[in-house]
């Protein structure tokens, strides 16, 4: 019977290594964009590789834009979560223009459902482990979408 509960132990950490969630961090007063979907291939990640970040996006109003980015990264350390520093570009970084990131984005962002395919480059200098991240959008400095993404895998 041990043996089966340790088997049922081991099962659920490894399955748990395999998934990721995503929720919305902003008020319903606030929300513009709002994150329906998300899906990550391949998850999860491995380095080196190219990752597709597929997003499935509604926005309640025409945007003209600029919607400028602000990501939050942070890793795993020893069960606490450590902020990843913005370098090269890559980590708790913000941009001035969201559709300056993301290629498949363009103004103005029409109202209705949206879908934004994101390649990343994966090199071998990002560490292993588990990931967290929230993205906050801004129009001259109002809040007009979070999402947070929680345990994205990098092996």
């Amino acid at each position: 019977m041990l043996s089966i509960f340790f088997i049922f132990v081991i099962a659920s950490i490894i399955a748990q290594g395999q998934t990721y969630s995503h929720s919305s961090c902003s008020s319903a007063s606030s929300i513009a964009i709002n994150l329906h979907g998300l899906k990550i291939d391949p998850h999860p990640m491995t380095r080196p590789s190219v990752v597709s970040f597929a997003l499935n996006v509604s926005v309640a109003t025409v945007q003209t834009g600029p919607i400028k980015t602000q990501f939050t990264l942070k890793k795993e350390v020893l069960f606490f979560p450590v902020t990843v520093p913005c370098t090269d570009g890559v980590g708790s970084c913000t941009y001035d223009d969201w559709c300056e990131f993301s290629k498949s984005c363009s103004y103005p962002l029409p109202a209705g459902v949206q879908l934004f395919n994101m390649p990343m480059n994966v090199t071998s200098s990002v560490p292993t482990g588990k990931y967290s991240v929230e993205i906050r959008f801004t129009v001259g400095g109002t809040l007009i979408g979070c999402v947070t993404m929680k345990d994205i895998e990098v092996k």
